[in-house]
């Protein structure tokens, strides 16, 4: 798939998502989700090569992060770009997606 990589073993699926992630990639984005949902295993998101992401694939991430959840399947981000990390934070998503220290 040309929007993203996947690394199929046992117990989880890796998904490494390309440097731009715009609305053109919005689409398969989502349809390559629900085709790794279908597996039930965990999931994990690598998003550290990501230079742009536009917020319909942000949406995506968020919509299958919230289903992974309904399923009782594990969803992870270990690795996010700083441009990635600066994404989630314009549209609001940020306490979302990254565990944040309590600010004293």
């Amino acid at each position: 798939m040309g929007i993203f990589t996947v690394t199929d073993s046992k117990d989880e699926i890796s998904l490494i998502l390309k440097s731009v992630m715009d609305l053109t990639v919005a689409e398969d984005l989502r349809l390559g989700f629900l085709d790794c949902l279908a597996k039930n295993k965990t999931i994990n998101v690598m998003a550290g090569d990501v230079e742009r992401i536009t917020t319909p694939c942000l949406q995506v991430l968020y919509a299958m992060k919230n289903k992974t959840s309904a399923q009782h399947i594990d969803f992870h981000l270990p690795e996010m770009s700083e441009a990635f990390k600066k994404a989630l934070k314009d549209v609001g998503l940020e306490s979302h997606f990254i565990n944040q220290e309590p600010v004293v």
